[in-house]
């Protein structure tokens, strides 16, 4: 009953994927991500109009036990505790964390009919016709902070700097 969605890969490398899809047209899509040294991902993401939008970041992740500190979670797997962190670029967003709502369909996952199970849901919104939604999943000894217009972020003792707002992204 409408027209198919359009999604295109627009640079794929060693290290680095981006692409775009017009789904929720008339805001435009871009993702990006970024393979990191061992095994850390940056994944971007960039929704913009003429006009503003309420905007939301959803991730959907697996039961494990977590604790949350501001914009970020600590999943405990292993005796390991895996980072994942969520931000948006020049705006302070409302971020929230639920596992298994008992009065809504926020925090399951169903891999089949009839089964529901809970599952750990981050959402980070904002309201304005553009937004540069940034997720970050490494270890917890990771530092990842917003320091001058760009994301630092230090792994293992080495620091890697994001232009966020660089036209490339």
């Amino acid at each position: 009953w409408t027209n198919w969605s359009r999604g295109k890969v627009l640079n794929h490398g060693d290290h680095l994927w981006q692409g775009a899809h017009d789904s929720y047209t008339p805001v435009t899509h871009k993702r990006t991500v970024m393979a990191l040294e061992n095994d850390r991902w940056l994944v971007v993401d960039i929704l913009q109009d003429t006009r503003p939008h309420h905007y939301a970041l959803y991730w959907l992740l697996n039961d494990f036990l977590y604790e949350q500190q501001e914009d970020l979670i600590l999943l405990s797997m292993d005796s390991m505790k895996y980072k994942v962190q969520v931000g948006l670029v020049n705006v302070k967003p409302d971020f929230s964390v639920v596992r298994g709502d008992p009065n809504s369909i926020r925090g399951w996952r169903s891999r089949y009919y009839g089964n529901k199970e809970p599952a750990i849901s981050m959402i980070l919104e904002a309201n304005q016709p553009r937004v540069c939604f940034w997720t970050f999943f490494g270890l917890e000894s990771d530092n990842v902070e917003w320091v001058e217009n760009k994301l630092e972020i230090g792994l293992d003792g080495t620091k890697t700097s994001v232009d966020l707002q660089s036209p490339s992204l």
